[in-house]
C-alpha cells in the first residue's frame, strides 16, 4: 500500500507543476498583452461614447441619451427637457456617425462629431439628408454630450 501511495503522489506533483507553468505563462502573455495596448486617443473615445449615444437615440431610448449628459447638467435639467432638442427623432430613417474633430481637445476638452441624418418630413415624396454636429465635452477624464440649449 505505502509503495502504491508514493507512485501516485509523485505521479501528481510532476502534472500540479505543469499545471503551475502553464498557467503562470499565460498570465504573463496576457498581462504583455495589456502592456502593449495602445491608449485610446480622443477621437477613439468620443466615438464609442457618441456611438452608443446615437444607437440609444435610435430607440428612443431618452433615459439612455440622457446619461451620456453631464452630471452637471442633469442638475439643471429633466431628462424630458433634454429630449426636446431630438423632437423631430420620430422621422430619423437612419443616422450614422460622421467625421469627429477633437482640435481643442487638448486645450478645452470639446470635440465636434458629426451626425449624418436621412429623414423624411410629412408630405415629403423623398428622404433628404443633413449634417448635425454634436458638442462632446471633457470633464473628468469622461466625455459627455453638450445639449444645445
Amino acid at each position: 500500500m505505502t509503495c502504491l501511495a508514493t507512485l501516485r503522489r509523485t505521479q501528481v506533483l510532476p502534472a500540479r507543476r505543469k499545471f503551475f507553468f502553464v498557467a503562470l505563462a499565460y498570465f504573463l502573455i496576457g498581462l504583455s498583452g495589456c502592456a502593449s495596448l495602445p491608449a485610446q486617443g480622443p477621437e477613439e473615445q468620443v466615438r464609442s461614447r457618441a456611438q452608443a449615444w446615437l444607437d440609444a437615440l435610435m430607440d428612443f431610448d431618452i433615459d439612455g441619451i440622457y446619461r451620456f449628459t453631464s452630471p452637471a447638467y442633469q442638475s439643471a435639467h429633466s431628462a424630458r427637457f433634454y429630449s426636446k432638442n431630438y423632437a423631430g427623432r420620430n422621422m430619423w430613417r437612419t443616422a450614422e456617425l460622421g467625421e469627429i474633430s477633437c482640435d481643442q481637445a487638448e486645450a478645452f476638452g470639446v470635440c465636434a462629431v458629426e451626425v449624418i441624418v436621412t429623414y423624411r418630413g410629412f408630405n415629403m415624396s423623398e428622404e433628404m439628408t443633413t449634417v448635425l454636429t454634436e458638442t462632446w465635452v471633457q470633464i473628468d477624464d469622461m466625455w459627455y454630450s453638450q445639449p444645445r440649449l
